[in-house]
């Protein structure tokens, strides 16, 4: 799995001093998150609101990695991957609008032809016709 460089240092230090099998991000507890302990320890809804954005859940996060994974030039296959989607097809049923940029990015990058010159006259007509 890929890891941003932001995170490199962290899961690094924490694969090395851990005991096999731990968690890599681990509750206070030491136990795996959850929806609920995670949304209670760290003051979610409370949070989410004096942002300026309530109501934002936690999936939301997934769906804005994806976006902004696509924004900046991810491929299909790549997206799935890290989004943990069995198929691209199923990748493509949920982002495949944020990829609508794609085909005109595409045509852009075709070399372009070079420009017809000066239409030469064909053979003159016959008298015999």
């Amino acid at each position: 799995m890929p890891v941003p460089l932001t995170l490199e240092t962290y899961v690094r230090d924490r694969i090395e001093r851990e005991p096999s099998g731990s968690y890599l991000f681990p509750s206070p507890t030491g136990a795996i998150w959850t929806n609920t302990n995670f949304r209670v320890r760290s003051n979610w809804t409370e949070t989410t609101k004096s942002v300026g954005l309530p109501g934002t859940t936690i999936h939301d996060l997934r769906h804005t990695a994806a976006s902004l994974l696509i924004a900046a030039g991810a491929d299909v296959k790549a997206v799935q991957m890290i989004l943990g989607h069995a198929t691209a097809t199923m990748t493509m049923d949920l982002y495949g609008h944020l990829f609508s940029e794609a085909p005109w990015v595409a045509m852009e990058r075709i070399p372009q032809f070079p420009e017809p010159g000066p239409s030469t006259p064909g053979p003159a007509p016959s008298a015999d016709r």
